[in-house]
This record gives structure tokens, sequence and C-alpha cells, in this order.
């Protein structure tokens, strides 16, 4: 080899070795910025490391975090997937890689990585709950809007205003944040100023916002705030400027002042500031005895939790921890308590991405926040919300489309329609049908959605509109099994409470009520599902009623052309169906096809309801509730909603005696039972009960009687539960016969008298 060739390898591996050891430099660099927490520094020679060495895992990884640490999401997205790439064995980085894509609004993709962080760590509860989340977002994407947003232009700048509460006549806010309130240490995060109390007025449409007071902002960072009901004390977060050493943190803590004439005095630290954590973000509640707030001392869930601390007198309380049911292992701020709700912000439940909003009730014991969803949360920070009055108010967020890095937006809320949630049991032959497809559909018999039995034959529609008819099919093609199938509404325990309300084969109808309303109900036994049919009465003539005379059997159909009831008129056309499901609406056919013959039906007095509209294929079609009418909702055992127009003649309940007897014999008592069965299921209905005799006997004693049948009917009723409040009696005597007493020629008609002798129950609204 020659010299010279031995001197231009010496100079190239002179150079390679100079560049690596500038690289390591900056690499040294760029990590002791990283571990201060002073990502922005970070970046910078991060950066010039990768520029030399593309593939370098460590400064890729730590970019990408930091990155995502200033919600820079769109870079820290590039670089996360590149750390995916190069270090895949680091599972961390396919969930923050997942985070920052559901913060770009990329839900789908931000799925897939989650499930590799799970495939990776399958006993994450955070892995689980991002991919929960995706899920969610997805559902929360199709339901109705509670809110409406604008940004309040007038009031945000470039730089960031958030955090507002309503204050005389204006708003007062946090303005130039550019700092991370999340995180205890600020050094180095940013160029922006220190944050401060802003006010702006509302007469002036919030321009022109001025310092809130000289007393209260200090030379670092002040607020966000809260103030007492009665204006006269306020509280907020403060980080004081101390220069203690390299490694010391400036911690944030609250303190509160008193207002002394127009100006803010005696600046007081809370007693459960800490220089070894942050407390931070106080609200006052309404009554001045509850301070909550964010803190990150020892003993919570992880990051920022939120405590609350109670009044003695003077004295704070100790924090108390609001608990798993609120705090997670990531960060929860910003709370704002109002009649009895708390709202927070939290990254540690199922959300958009960043901070969302959450509300979670004292009544609850801090259990189940509820997400309030788009478009008051976002992919990016929505926090600090507070309400003006019951349906107005203000919140802070990052998102896109602002004027600086927060902005303040107004809301506008306005209620949903109810929703509630239906749980089922699909049985035949007693069994539990498994593996069976059951088809929801809608009043147009469009198929909304469809679940599968489990292997107990239980299954579940949520979201349903609440009060709206639905109709459920049995996806199947066995007859017999369509047949034969029955359906049951179930209760949170998964346990029987109702028997559907079959309207053909394989075919159900229910009306969508309240979940907790299935919790209030007994429980079904076996001999409950005969219980509670109806009667419906009708006659079929030519011209007149009482022209036909030759008899025919008339059948109850339903929309398919099943018969499922049949009955034969009498020489006077007249027919009766007595155990009919109580429907809305029934379609009539005659053996015989007639088109010269109407049909009318009746009450049990033969007082015509209405005509039956004959069909252009031979049906007749009655609908016993006019749309117009005020409609009672009844449930029972058979369907699980009756409706019945208020004063409609709706007898419910029967109860016949023995001559001359009050007594509540066998046969009584089990109609009265129906009722007593009835009255528990049904909370808001109550019943006009009403007894009556024969004409055997005077008027006096007949009305005596009837008083006593009624009593007595009352008494039994109250044995078993019911509230006397719920029932109206009165007796009728002989007044009110449903039945002739003699027949035409004179005699006696014992079968009338029978009839006469009985207590009916017709449904009322309790007030």
């Amino acid at each position: 080899m020659t010299q010279k060739r031995l001197i231009r390898i010496g100079l190239v591996l002179t150079i390679l070795l100079g560049i690596n050891s500038i690289s390591f430099g900056q690499l040294k660099k760029a990590n002791n910025y990283f571990k201060q927490e002073n990502f922005s520094d970070a970046i910078t020679y991060y950066e010039k490391v990768l520029k030399k060495d593309a593939s370098n895992k460590e400064a890729t990884q730590n970019i990408a975090f930091a990155y995502r640490k200033l919600k820079d999401y769109p870079n820290a997205e590039v670089y996360y997937a590149k750390a995916t790439e190069l270090n895949p064995a680091e599972s961390s980085n396919f969930l923050y890689y997942g985070q920052t894509l559901k913060n770009n609004n990329k839900v789908k993709e931000a799925k897939a990585q989650f499930e590799k962080f799970v495939a990776k760590n399958p006993n994450s509860f955070m892995g689980k709950l991002m991919v929960q989340s995706c899920g969610d977002i997805r559902d929360w994407e199709v339901e109705e809007k509670a809110f409406e947003v604008a940004n309040l232009k007038n009031i945000n700048t470039e730089d960031a205003d958030f955090c507002p509460l309503v204050y005389e006549k204006g708003i007062v806010f946090v303005s130039e944040r550019g700092v991370d309130l999340v995180n205890e240490n600020h050094y180095g995060m940013s160029n922006q100023p220190y944050l401060s109390i802003f006010f702006a007025r509302e007469d002036k449409q919030y321009r022109k916002a001025k310092h809130f007071s000289n007393q209260l902002n200090s030379l670092y960072h002040d607020g966000p705030i809260s103030i007492s009901s009665d204006g006269k004390t306020i509280y907020f977060t403060r980080v004081d400027k101390k220069e203690q050493g390299k490694n010391y943190t400036n911690r944030l803590k609250i303190y509160s002042a008193s207002l002394d004439g127009k100006k803010w005095k005696n600046v007081t630290p809370f007693p459960h500031n800490s220089s070894s954590y942050s407390v931070a973000h106080p609200w006052i509640s309404e009554d001045g005895k509850q301070l909550f707030f964010a803190s990150d001392m020892s003993g919570g869930q992880g990051g920022m939790d939120l405590y609350v601390s109670t009044k003695n007198g003077e004295e704070w309380g100790k924090p108390v921890n609001l608990g798993k049911g609120v705090n997670t292992a990531e960060n929860e701020v910003f709370p704002y308590y109002r009649k009895g709700t708390l709202y927070f912000s939290s990254e540690g439940h199922s959300g958009y991405g960043g901070l969302d909003v959450y509300s979670v009730t004292e009544a609850d014991k801090w259990q189940n926040p509820v997400n309030l969803k788009s478009p008051l949360n976002s992919s990016k920070d929505d926090f600090g919300i507070f309400y003006k009055d019951d349906e107005n108010g203000y919140f802070s967020s990052n998102r896109e489309g602002g004027l600086g890095s927060d902005d303040i937006y107004s809301f506008t809320w306005h209620t949903l329609d109810p929703q509630t949630s239906m749980s089922g049991l699909l049985e035949f032959d007693k069994l539990g049908a498994s593996g069976t497809t059951i088809n929801l559909l809608d009043e147009d018999d469009n198929v909304i959605r469809t679940a599968v039995t489990d292997e107990y034959g239980k299954f579940k529609f949520d979201k349903l509109d609440l009060d709206e008819n639905y109709l459920l099919s049995i996806d199947a093609d066995d007859d017999s099994f369509l047949e034969g199938a029955k359906l049951y509404m179930t209760n949170s325990n998964g346990e029987k409470v109702l028997l559907a309300n079959k309207v053909g084969k394989g075919k159900f109808k229910f009306q969508a009520l309240p979940y907790e309303y299935y919790d209030e109900l007994e429980l079904l036994k076996e001999e409950d599902e005969s219980l509670f049919t109806v009667s419906v009465f009708g006659q079929i003539y030519k011209k007149l009623p009482g022209d036909y005379s030759a008899g025919m059997e008339v059948w109850v159909v339903d929309d398919e052309g099943n018969i499922i009831g049949k009955a034969t008129a009498d020489k006077d056309g007249k027919f009766s169906f007595n155990k009919l499901s109580p429907d809305e609406q029934y379609l009539f056919m005659l053996a015989e096809d007639d088109a010269g013959l109407n049909m009318i039906i009746v009450d049990e007095n033969g007082k015509v309801l209405e005509a039956a509209k004959r069909l252009i294929d031979g049906k007749y079609r009655y609908v016993r509730l006019d749309s117009e009418k005020n409609v009672i909702t009844l449930i029972n055992e058979i369907d699980e909603v009756i409706k019945i127009a208020e004063n409609e003649n709706f007898i419910i309940s029967k109860v016949l005696y023995e001559y001359r007897s009050a007594e509540i014999n066998e046969a009584a008592a089990k109609e009265l039972d129906k009722l007593v069965l009835i009255l528990k299921k049904n909370k808001k209905i109550g019943v006009e009960l009403s007894s009556h005799t024969d004409s055997k006997g005077s008027d006096s004693y007949n009305m005596e009687l009837s008083q006593k049948r009624a009593d007595k009917a009352v008494e039994y009723v109250v044995s078993k539960g019911i509230d006397k409040a719920k029932i109206i009696a009165k007796g009728f005597g002989e007044t009110l016969p449903v039945a002739p007493n003699e027949l035409p020629n004179g005699k006696d008609n014992p079968d009338g008298r029978a009839k006469n002798r009985r207590t009916e129950f017709k449904v009322i609204k309790l007030k």
C-alpha cells in the first residue's frame, strides 16, 4: 500500500471520528435538555443528530416524545412512524404513535397502533382503553349533538387565552399561556410570555381586555382562578419565580385573596401547598365549603389527580382524592363544580385525544364519568369549562381553526332526545335459544340493527329512542321455531320481567322504556304470561246493523295474513274476541269474503266506537286509538305497552259476585290480583273502581250493596301493598246495567243479572 493511500485513509478516519464525536456531543446535549423537560431546546439538538444519522433510535424516539409533549402532533406523528420502524421492540412507541394519530383525527390508523401495543401488552388497561376509545368515537359521531360551539373571536389572540368565568359584567380569564399547566416544570417549554389574569367587558364585545388586578398579577405565572359566589374571595394558581439551583422545580401552588373595596388584598397560600408537588386549578363550591383542585402529590392514581378539601370553620381539611372513578394513571385537571356535578378534563378516560371534558356527579359518588362528546370535545385539548346558566357557557380549546394556541369558545347546550336500552331473552321450549340473529326494526319494517343471542339466549340493543315503537324479528327459517319462540324483556340482572307482544310469526313489538324501569318490575312468574288480555266487540251488516243473519266465522289476522284469533258472528252479526293482545291496530277477515259486508267496532255496551275500514285485500282495519288523543301508557304482562286514550271506557278487569254478596270469591281474587300486578308495574296510573248490582231489591239496598262491593275490592287491593290513594271507588247500584235483567218475554234473565253484579276497573292517569 502506498504512503499516499495510507495518508488518505487516515484523513478519512479522522473526519469520521470527528463527525461521530460532534454527533455524540449533540446527542448528549439533547438528552440533558430532554431530562430537564426542556423539550424545545432538546428538539433543536436531536434534529442535528438526525441530520447526520437518520437511523439513530434514541434520537428518533426522544424527538417524537418531545414533539408530543409540546403538542406538536403533526411532527410527533412523523417521528413516531419512524420510531416504530427503527425500534419495534419498544412497545410504548406504538401506544404514543396511536395517541398522536388520534390527536390528528386519524382514528382508524390509531386503532391499528393501539392493537399492536395491546398484542405486546395484553394486560395493559391503557392499551385496551385506547382501543375502546376508537370504537366510542365512531359511535359518538353518529349520535345527536348536545352542544353548539363558536369561537369567541373578540377575546382571543394569537397567544393562549383560556379558563374563562363570568364575573360582574364580563369575563375573567387567563392569557398568554404558551406553557403546559398540566406539567409543573415550565423551564424552557416555550418562549411565550408568562401567564396573567385578564378581564374583558361584555358591553365592549370582549374587546381590549385589561389586567384583572395589579395585586394578583405577579412577575411569573398567575391563573386560572375561581371566585366565591359572594364575590369576596378569589382562589388562583401561581408559580413563584425562585432561583434555587439548577435542579430546583418551581411548583404550582394555590393562593387566595379577599376583596377590600375594589382591591384584592391578604394574599394567603393554601395550607396544603408544597415544594415537593404541585397544587393547582382551584374551584370553590357555591357554598364555599369545598375546594376542588388538581395535584400530583404522592398516593394518587398517577399524573395529576383531582382532590377536594372541606372547610371546617376557618381550617381547610386534609385533601381527599376523588378516587378511581375520576382519577387515572394519566392527568385529571381543571375541575369545575356546579349544582352537584363536577366537570373536569382528563387524558385517561375514553375520549377523542388530548384533554377531553367529562362530568360526574357527587350523588353517584364520583363514579361513571360521562364524556361531553363533540363538538365540545375534539381531538386536541379541551378544558376549563364554565356554565353561565343552565344552557350556555364557555370553555377552552387548542383545536384547529382557532386564533391562537388556546382559544376561548362559547357553547350552547340543548336537551337531547332521550335514549334507552333494552335487553331480552329468546326462548324455545323453555330453553334459551343461542346463536339466533335478532333484527331490530322500526315501525316501517326497516332493519336498524342486529344482535346475536349468546349461549343463554340473551341479547341487548343500546341507544334506542325513548318511547319509540320497535319491532324485533327472529331471523330463522324453521316455522315451528318461529311459531313457538317466546321473547322476554329482562332487567339489568338478566331476569325475565315482561313477555313481549307477538304480532306475527317470529315478530314481536315493544316500546322503548327507560332501562331502569325494568329493574322496578317484579320478576315474571310462569302464570303471569296469560294475564291481561283485551276483549274487542264488533258487528257485521249489509246496510244497517242487525240486517245480517247468516252467521259467519270472523278472523283476527296479522300483517302477513296469519290467523291469530277466531270468533263466530251470531244471528245479528255480532262477534267478540275475548283474549286479544291490546294492540293499537287490528286486522279482521271474514271466512267467506263478501265485499258487500260492513263492519263496526262497539264497546261492551254496544256503543259504536268506529267503523272498521275495508282494505283492498279483503281485510278490515280498526285503529283503536286516535293519534290526536291524550294517551295513557300502560304496562302489562302480555304486551309490554298498552296505549289508552284518556276517558276511554277501557275496562282492564272485571270482578263478578254471587247473588246479594259483596265477598271476594276465588275468581274475584284472581281478577283483583291482576289489578294489583298492573298497579305495581305502573307507578303513574291509578284506577277508577265502579261497583254495580242487578235489579233485584230496592234502589237504596242496591246502592248500599254496590258501595260494599267497592269497599271490599279496595280493601283487598290495599292489603296487597297498593296505596289507597291510587284508587277511586264508587257504587252505582243498579243504574248502569251491561245486560238485560229480564228476557223480552218478561221472565228472569239469570245470565244477564250475573253480568250486572260486577266491579269494573278503568285506568286513570294520576295527577
